[in-house]
């Protein structure tokens, strides 16, 4: 949010007053936000129906008082609930919950039909967190025994007396050796036998955690028959990033969650329309309901090392993993990320910070469909949310300030395709979203050539009808591929637009757990345009402090972007090959040649 506040209030020292801001891909809202934040009036529009209704609920966000109340009927009504489904005993005899269950994948070899379990790697879990030096951890030996061991030293399992290593990798590119008869499988081959086991549980009472092998009791209540839930999510459809669950034989929704889980997450959904008579107060404790679904049970990874949990899309992919955690639904004060009880206490405290912010409570027009007819355009709100292409947005000309905008970036995150599971839940649009400007080679979406610089274009076209003469669009970028580039530089174009400045800014993904030491891109080049006009300009050329290949890289890509609204001839075709011969695309195509399979 930082960087979008700087260029928002470098925008209001050149245009003063109330500005108006539009976010054409609207996303999270962290943009919108940063612009109420400091009075502004904001359009804020996505074609993710999910995005588009949380923008909404977090911009029109109620007084938090009325959510405290609200979110402390909720609590009453589920402690019983919760008892019922995670009450349990810890080790020294006092009573807790139990906050997170564990559960391997096993299956049958497709040689010998020998039933193992496939836990990904021989170290489990350490027992307290990496940086307090403990080695005590869970391990598994080669033939899937569960037990207590060193983490910095081979140890004889106790049942079979195998030498296990605490650094061995058992399921590496998704390979499996079956102990019994020696046969290697593609852990796809067997899954038509994959089935789920509890192993761990990990029990939590106010200033104390532990992690232990289940009781007969904590087994019986996380699988037992008294789960049994109604509401269907639906297929699970072919894509790009769904394929993996596909080739993995997850066919439905549904079985991304354990049955506790659905269950306590259908019944929460229920209780919370009766927690409050204010409906934008139910909408915005239903979206932290629903936006629990990101912690799937039988898809999130465990953090073996810091013991926690990562959302089941965790780097913008579906992670498929044989060691599954299933969160508490509810949550635990000392551990869960991502539950139900953590986003209620986030959600107030938005509220309080949005309302010290604004001094006042919002006038969110929306999420209003991009296919209404409106005879007037013109945004008496402070906030209007449109759900739909940006292909048409619902303003009048010439009266936007600044366009700041994070679009999506060619074919590398599939945001349809990962909103699914949450769109299931908020039963959304369950399908394709049509008009995405997302390259997604398994549907064919936008695969055509020159299909995607045409709905960019169209896009920045309508764009630049809603920008005032003085006004800007601005926004990062970032992408392995020249094609892409070319494509957005033709786009902005046509569309009418020139460059008159660019900076090579930190991304996200330096600090983002699942996206370190993989192929994204850690810089992102942050764009100024106008309006194509007669007016002089004195545009400005990136400041690096820290030279790599991945900044050289972008440096020449802005060379030809400071030529848009300008470009001649065959620029395509040099730029490409001057892309192609820099050393971080080089340097790329040797360490893909070089990554297992």
């Amino acid at each position: 949010m930082a960087v979008n506040g700087a260029v928002i209030d470098a925008v209001n020292t050149d245009m003063t007053g109330r500005l108006l801001v539009s976010d054409i891909f609207a996303g999270g809202g962290v943009i919108p936000l940063a612009a109420v934040m400091r009075g502004h009036q904001v359009y804020a529009q996505d074609l993710n129906p999910w995005a588009a209704d949380g923008l909404s609920a977090m911009l029109g966000l109620p007084a938090p008082k009325r959510l405290q109340d609200a979110a402390a009927t909720l609590a009453n009504w589920v402690h019983g609930e919760v008892q019922a489904a995670y009450g349990t005993t810890l080790s020294d005899g006092t009573t807790g919950h139990v906050s997170h269950t564990f559960r391997v994948a096993t299956s049958e070899c497709t040689a010998c039909r020998q039933r193992a379990r496939m836990f990904p790697y021989a170290l489990v879990s350490l027992l307290a967190r990496r940086e307090r030096g403990e080695p005590a951890a869970f391990l598994a030996c080669p033939r899937g025994h569960l037990f207590k061991g060193d983490s910095n030293r081979r140890c004889a399992c106790p049942e079979c007396n195998i030498r296990t290593d605490p650094a061995e990798a058992y399921t590496p590119g998704r390979k499996i050796v079956c102990w019994n008869c020696g046969h290697i499988d593609r852990l796809e081959a067997r899954a038509e036998t994959w089935d789920w086991e509890v192993v761990l549980v990990e029990r939590s009472r106010r200033g104390h955690r532990e992690l232990a092998i289940p009781t007969n009791a904590e087994r019986e209540a996380a699988d037992g028959p008294q789960w049994s839930p109604t509401l269907s999510l639906g297929k699970i459809p072919d894509g790009q990033e769904t394929r993996v669950l596909l080739r993995h034989s997850f066919e439905y929704w549904e079985q991304l969650y354990p049955n506790r889980q659905r269950v306590l997450m259908e019944r929460l959904l229920d209780a919370v329309q009766h927690c409050s008579q204010d409906p934008a107060v139910v909408r915005a404790i239903t979206t932290c309901v629903i936006g629990s679904a990101e912690m799937a049970g039988n898809l999130s990874r465990w953090d073996r090392y810091y013991l926690k949990s990562y959302e089941s899309m965790a780097g913008h992919r579906f992670n498929l993993t044989t060691f599954a955690v299933e969160p508490n639904v509810w949550g635990t004060q000392n551990s869960g990320r991502g539950t139900v009880l953590r986003r209620l206490a986030q959600l107030l405290k938005a509220a309080s910070w949005l309302n010290e912010k604004t001094g006042r409570a919002l006038m969110v027009d929306g999420p209003v469909a991009a296919t209404d007819t409106i005879a007037d355009r013109t945004l008496d709100a402070d906030v209007r949310v449109v759900e739909g292409s940006s292909e048409r947005l619902l303003l009048p000309d010439s009266c936007v300030h600044l366009t700041l905008t994070d679009p999506p970036y060619h074919d590398d995150v599939q945001y349809s395709e990962l909103s699914l599971p949450l769109r299931a839940w908020a039963k959304l649009a369950d399908g394709q979203l049509i008009g995405e400007a997302v390259v997604n080679a398994a549907t064919g979406q936008l695969a055509d050539d020159g299909a995607y610089e045409d709905i960019l274009a169209r896009i920045f076209t309508e764009t630049r009808r809603t920008l005032r003469g003085d006004g800007h669009l601005i926004f990062s970028y970032a992408n392995r591929s020249p094609q892409a580039w070319v494509a957005l530089f033709s786009a902005l174009q046509r569309a009418g637009l020139r460059a008159i400045g660019c900076e090579i800014v930190h991304s996200e993904n330096e600090t983002d757990h699942a996206k370190r030491g993989v192929r994204a891109c850690t810089r992102d080049l942050l764009m100024d345009l106008v309006p194509v006009g007669n007016c002089p300009i004195e545009q400005h050329r990136p400041r690096v402090d820290k030279e790599s290949d991945e900044v050289d890289f972008l440096k020449s890509v802005s060379e030809d972007f400071l030529l848009v609204g300008n470009l001649k001839g065959d620029w395509q075709e040099e730029f490409h090959l001057r892309l192609s011969e820099t050393s971080f695309l080089q340097n790329l195509r040797s360490r893909v040649q070089d990554e297992p399979e």
